[in-house]
C-alpha cells in the first residue's frame, strides 16, 4: 500500500502530526500552502462563505497514491479552507483516504467532518480521528481552555495520543474499514 500524507497547518499543529505520522508510517508528504497568507478574518469568511482560497501548485500525481493521509486543523466545525480547495481539485484522483487533525473540539464535529468529506470527495473517509487541543490542556493542568487556537502542541503532547494514533496507523496498514 503506497501512502501519502497531504496536510495543510496553520499554526504548525498539524504539522507536528503531519510529521510524526510520516515517522511512523515512512512515508512521502504533501504541504498544502495557500497562495495568500490566511488571517483570523480571511479564514472566518472562508469558513462562512465555503470559499476555497487558491492553493499553491505542488508536482506531485495523486493518482500515485493507493490511500492518502489527509491531516488539517478543523476551523469552526469545517475542514480547513485549503484542503477543501486541494480535495475538490483532486476528487477524480482519490483512490482511498482518512483523515486525522489535532483540533479545538466541538462535541458532534466528528460527523459533521464525514459528511462534508464524503460531500466532497464523493466518497466516505476510511476513518476520522479528532485529537482535540483542549484534552492535551487539560491533562498539562490548565483550567482556562478559553484560547485553544493559541495552544502550541509538542511531540510530548502527541504521546498523550499514543493509543488513538496507534489504532489509526493500525487501521491504516491493515486497511479496516470501520
Amino acid at each position: 500500500m503506497k501512502y501519502l500524507i497531504v496536510y495543510y497547518s496553520l499554526t504548525n499543529n498539524n504539522e507536528t502530526l503531519a510529521k510524526l505520522l510520516q515517522a511512523r508510517l515512512g512515508c512521502e508528504m504533501l504541504r498544502i500552502e495557500t497562495v495568500r497568507k490566511k488571517g483570523f478574518f480571511s479564514i472566518a469568511l472562508d469558513v462562512l462563505f465555503g470559499r476555497k482560497p487558491a492553493i499553491r501548485t505542488y508536482n506531485m500525481s495523486i493518482m500515485n497514491y493507493d490511500h492518502l493521509i489527509i491531516v488539517a486543523p478543523v476551523w469552526m466545525g469545517k475542514i480547513a479552507a485549503p484542503l477543501r480547495t486541494f480535495l475538490s481539485e483532486e476528487r477524480g484522483s482519490i483512490n482511498r483516504y482518512s483523515f486525522i487533525s489535532v483540533c479545538g473540539g466541538l462535541a458532534g464535529q466528528k460527523e459533521k467532518i464525514e459528511k462534508e468529506l464524503e460531500a466532497i470527495v464523493g466518497m466516505r473517509s476510511q476513518s476520522v480521528l479528532e485529537l482535540w487541543v483542549t484534552e492535551i490542556m487539560h491533562s498539562n493542568g490548565t483550567k482556562d481552555v478559553k484560547n485553544v487556537s493559541a495552544y502550541r502542541i509538542t511531540s510530548a503532547d502527541l504521546e498523550k495520543f499514543k493509543t488513538k494514533i496507534d489504532d489509526f496507523c493500525e487501521a491504516l496498514q491493515g486497511e479496516i474499514v470501520r
